[in-house]
């Protein structure tokens, strides 16, 4: 009866410990769908809602570069920063690339050059706790990023960088895992 009475009172203690409120999540990496390598950090703010910052570094050969962003998540339960979440983000990129110029009397060869932009995105992704410590992040989602001028020339991308998940590309997809504390 002893150690009934013992391990009633150790799964309640510990179960009380367990339910402590998550406030920070600190996360490690993809965030996005091309090759790259994140750190993101989340704050709880209220029962429903967290506030982020997260940076990236994309290492595809095509469009090396970096992406950074502040993020808000909406928790639909009361458990921020656990459960299923829609987010709102701002951001900017700068990458790599390659134009081609559009003149009608000659061909010029495909130019390097180094863009960037800002912009916003809407995603949906769930957050899940495992134990006291480990949290493991999916979302999807769009962004709408605004690319900065290309100067003065009629020319345009080289490939499509928007469909190949590059930094500021339309699609948005993230995957990680974390530490929560």
């Amino acid at each position: 009866m002893k150690r009934l009475f013992l391990l009633a009172g150790l799964a309640s203690v510990t179960s009380a410990w367990g339910q402590a409120p998550v406030t920070t999540v600190i996360s490690v990496g993809t965030f996005g769908l091309a090759p790259n390598a994140g750190l993101q950090l989340e704050r709880r703010l209220t029962p429903h809602f967290s506030l982020g910052v997260q940076g990236s570094r994309y290492f595809g050969s095509n469009y090396p570069g970096y992406q950074a962003a502040l993020l808000g998540r909406y928790y639909f339960r009361p458990m921020a920063p656990t459960g299923f979440y829609a987010q709102a983000q701002a951001g900017v990129f700068q990458h790599d690339g390659q134009v081609q110029g559009y003149y009608p009397d000659k061909s010029f060869p495909p130019s390097n050059v180094r863009l960037g932009g800002a912009g916003g995105g809407l995603g949906l992704g769930y957050q899940l706790l495992l134990g006291q410590h480990l949290a493991l992040n999916a979302g999807l989602g769009l962004k709408f990023y605004h690319i900065r001028s290309l100067g003065l020339c009629d020319c345009g991308y080289v490939g499509d960088w928007y469909a190949a998940g590059q930094p500021g590309s339309v699609f948005d997809g993230q995957l990680n895992i974390g530490y929560a504390f």
